[in-house]
């Protein structure tokens, strides 16, 4: 199942819970933290919410795991949040704070569990 290319309501970067400013080696430590914790075999009970995790980790690293592709991705979202308003008059983005109540992969469990 192909996903289509709308982007995520959280960056790439607060999927794998780092700074922008991070480096190579930041992002790929913590890709590998984040892909042993939700890896698919490891959560067994939860079996599809975990595959979903894994794929949308595995996509965030491979978006940021070289500079090039890092500054292309921040011109991408720069251009995005330029374009992109909601009703309110405020950029998409500003509206969700995926640190609360969990952080993002918190709250995508209760979207699937219908909380």
């Amino acid at each position: 199942m192909k996903r289509d290319k709308t982007p995520l309501p959280v960056s790439y970067y607060e999927i794998l819970q780092i700074s922008e400013s991070a480096g190579d080696i930041e992002v790929r430590s913590a890709y590998h933290k984040l892909a042993k914790r939700f890896h698919p075999d490891r959560n067994k009970d939860e079996r599809k919410l975990a595959e979903l995790r894994f794929k949308i980790i595995n996509e965030a690293y491979a978006t940021l795991k070289t500079k090039e592709k890092r500054d292309a991705y921040r011109r991408i979202m720069k251009k995005n949040r330029k374009t992109h308003w909601n009703g309110a008059g405020r950029p998409i983005n500003d509206n969700i704070n995926p640190h609360k109540q969990g952080g993002f992969f918190a709250n995508l469990g209760r979207f699937f569990k219908g909380q």
